[in-house]
């Protein structure tokens, strides 16, 4: 039997456990049909706005899965982006030489990277650093509002930002 029925289990498993650890998590699916990719699980710690790219294996699939995503997220005007593998409990050490792999690979880019196996709690193997690609004038940020901001922000707040 596999730990999670689907990736939106994971979500909801995830953000319990996030916000355990101290990060307020903002939702889940952020802009879902309007941002590509949208954000799996979108948080905020101490200020800063983290994105997270979930992929959930329940057999042993490619290490890099979701790289091109959590990558992708960095446009999208976040602090920080992770890539968080949830490996199902099933695929056993397999999983931590996946994980290895995976973390030689992102060391090489400004994401983090986070494992879990089964129900476990996501474990940080790489931290993320800064986004690179968000322009910052003396803390202030040069754009009123990232596009993951406004994913965020319910439809009526966009149409009065839009009007206004």
């Amino acid at each position: 039997m596999a730990d999670f029925a689907d990736e939106g289990e994971v979500y909801t498993y995830l953000s319990h456990r996030l916000s355990e650890k101290g990060l307020k998590v903002l939702g889940t699916r952020v802009g879902a049909g309007r941002l590509s990719p949208d954000i799996d699980i979108l948080a905020e710690r101490e200020g800063r706005r983290v994105g997270i790219e979930v992929k959930y294996f329940r057999a042993p699939s490619r290490f890099y899965e979701g790289l091109d995503e959590a990558l992708a997220l960095l446009s999208q005007g976040l602090d920080e982006v992770y890539l968080l593998h949830v490996f199902d409990s099933s695929i056993g050490e397999q999983a931590r030489e996946l994980a290895r792999r995976a973390a030689e690979l992102v060391k090489l880019t400004p994401i983090g990277y986070m494992v879990m196996v089964g129900r476990s709690d996501p474990e940080a193997l790489v931290e993320a650093r800064g986004n690179p690609l968000k322009v910052t004038l003396r803390g202030a940020s040069l754009v009123s509002a990232s596009p993951a901001e406004r994913a965020a922000k319910p439809a009526a707040t966009d149409a009065a930002c839009e009007a206004g």
